[in-house]
C-alpha cells in the first residue's frame, strides 16, 4: 500500500514537472496619441477571445497558454487611445452596415524556451493581422504584422511566470506596432482622410 501511494505521488510530480499552464490576464495602458474623430467598431471574434496555444512534444515539457480576456483588453485599450468613439462588438451579425470596422486576427503564436534555444531567454512571437472594412463587406485593408517579446530566465521567476511576461511584452509590442504603423498604411490613410473630409462637409454651415 505504501509503495502504491509513493508511486502515485512520484508520478504526479513528474507529470506536473513536464507540463506548464500559463493564463494571461493583464491590463494594457491606453496610448497617448492624437485621436481620430471617426467612430469605429472593433469586432472581437469568438476565436480571438478563446485562443489557446498548446504545445505537446513527444519528449519534453507540454505547454498550454491561455489568452483569456487579454486580447479583448489589448485591443480595447489600443483603439480607445487612437479613436474618440470605439464600440466593441462580439457578434458579427451585430455590426452596422455603414460602420467603420476594425477586426484584429491572430494568425500564429510561437515561442522558445532556454532549453529549446540554448539561450537565457523565453521568447514569444505573435503574428496578427488587422482588417479595415466598411460594415461586413470585403476588407479594404488586411495588414499583417508580427510582435515580439522576451524575458530572461532566472531571477526567482518560474518558467510559467517568465513565459507569461514574454507573452505580455509581445502583446505590448503589438499595441505599439498598431499605434505607430497602422494609419501609415496607404489604404488606411486614404480611408480615414476621406471619411474625415466627408464628415467635415456634412457638418459645415
Amino acid at each position: 500500500m505504501l509503495k502504491t501511494r509513493f508511486f502515485v505521488i512520484v508520478s504526479a510530480l513528474l507529470l506536473s514537472a513536464c507540463s506548464q499552464h500559463v493564463v494571461l490576464s493583464v491590463d494594457f495602458p491606453e496610448p497617448i496619441v492624437s485621436q481620430l474623430a471617426e467612430p469605429v467598431v472593433v469586432y472581437i471574434a469568438p476565436e480571438l477571445r478563446r485562443y489557446v496555444h498548446r504545445y505537446e512534444p513527444e519528449q519534453g515539457t507540454d505547454w498550454t497558454i491561455v489568452f483569456g480576456d487579454s486580447q479583448e483588453k489589448l485591443f480595447r485599450s489600443v483603439f480607445n487611445g487612437m479613436f474618440e468613439q470605439v464600440e466593441l462588438v462580439f457578434d458579427a451579425e451585430a455590426i452596422p452596415e455603414d460602420a467603420t470596422v476594425l477586426t484584429p486576427v491572430m494568425r500564429d503564436f510561437q515561442f522558445s524556451t532556454p532549453g529549446m534555444s540554448k539561450t537565457d531567454y523565453y521568447e514569444v512571437w505573435v503574428k496578427y493581422s488587422l482588417r479595415l472594412s466598411r460594415g461586413g463587406g470585403k476588407p479594404l485593408l488586411d495588414w499583417p504584422f508580427t510582435a515580439y517579446g522576451r524575458e530572461e530566465d532566472g531571477g526567482g521567476r518560474s518558467a510559467a511566470g517568465a513565459m507569461r511576461e514574454a507573452s505580455r511584452r509581445a502583446m505590448r509590442d503589438a499595441a505599439a506596432a498598431i499605434v505607430l504603423n497602422f494609419l501609415k498604411q496607404p489604404a488606411a490613410k486614404k480611408y480615414f482622410a476621406e471619411t474625415t473630409t466627408a464628415d467635415s462637409g456634412r457638418h459645415s454651415p
